[in-house]
């Protein structure tokens, strides 16, 4: 069987939702600055309408994939629908696969199974679908660790802001959601993966500083990316998540100056009086590595 040609899994700084049973939205996704668009099987797609989302899927993918985007699947994490959505997506066209709701590690071990399976009968590199749980109850930030570490599959974990403040009995700001994405931000770092999301709502459109305010602390928190519901919040998270040129023209005298000092034999150098060693030249490499 011919081998398939596989999109595998980039870093990216800006996903939009848009719902699998609306083609107006998804013909107007095409033309917007969205690095990734995320196709909604689940919370934005009513009961009824699922079975027809689904049969809808190969060809929004594929629409898209046409105008060069790269394309995400949130499926459904209900056993219901679970299984239905994992055969329905064109595997090798995807940037990744989005996990709602996760709160345990042995479910996303269940799912890489199917996966194995599905990738095997499509003549796919084993492991090549990349998988983002999103974190949405206390029980999965309590769990965070060993979700990460369930599977090397997962590329990114999200943070789930509005699910997540219900279940705390709170709105959706940095006073609830901080101490959750400083364990999502310190588990994505030690795994060397993404952190997507914010301290502060998802769903927040028309007061875009407010949403610019909590996309700036995400990024000051380790994050490198977010979700977005609407268009309108694209330019603020391309903003929050881009460096600037002035701070990648310093990553790049950093990597410059301390290439010059262990030339010379020095495990640390000076730099506009301050003092460089390993850990800001790591910091310098990743943000060029990111632009």
């Amino acid at each position: 069987m011919e081998q398939h040609q596989v999109t595998s899994y980039r870093h990216a700084r800006c996903y939009l939702f848009i719902p699998a049973n609306r083609p107006e939205f998804v013909a107007k996704a095409g033309g917007l600055d969205a690095d990734v668009i995320i196709v909604d099987l689940e919370d934005s797609v009513p009961g009824d309408d699922k079975d027809k989302a689904r049969m809808a899927l190969p060809g929004i993918v594929a629409e898209l994939r046409e105008r060069d985007k790269q394309v995400a699947v949130r499926i459904n994490g209900d056993l219901e629908h679970l299984a239905a959505d994992l055969q329905a997506l064109p595997l090798a066209d995807l940037h990744s696969v989005f996990l709602p709701k996760t709160q345990e590690a042995g479910v996303i071990r269940m799912i890489c199974q199917y996966l194995n399976v599905l990738e095997a009968r499509r003549s796919l590199t084993p492991g090549v679908t990349a998988l983002t749980p999103q974190i949405e109850s206390c029980k999965g930030v309590l769990d965070l660790r060993e979700i990460a570490a369930a599977s090397p599959r997962i590329k990114a974990l999200a943070i789930g802001s509005e699910d997540l403040a219900a279940e705390l009995g709170a709105m959706a700001s940095p006073d609830s959601l901080l101490a959750a994405c400083q364990q999502m931000a310190l588990v994505a770092g030690e795994r060397r993966i993404d952190a997507l999301g914010l301290p502060g709502s998802i769903g927040e459109f028309k007061d875009l500083d407010s949403y610019a305010a909590h996309l700036a602390k995400a990024k000051a928190l380790g994050f490198s990316g977010a979700l977005c519901v609407h268009p309108s919040q694209i330019p603020c998270v391309n903003r929050a998540f881009t460096y600037s040129e002035e701070q990648k023209q310093w990553a790049q005298r950093v990597v410059s100056t301390m290439a010059q000092a262990e030339q010379q034999g020095h495990g640390a150098a000076n730099m506009d009086g301050r003092m460089l060693d390993a850990p800001v030249v790591a910091l310098a490499r990743r943000i060029l590595a990111r632009d």
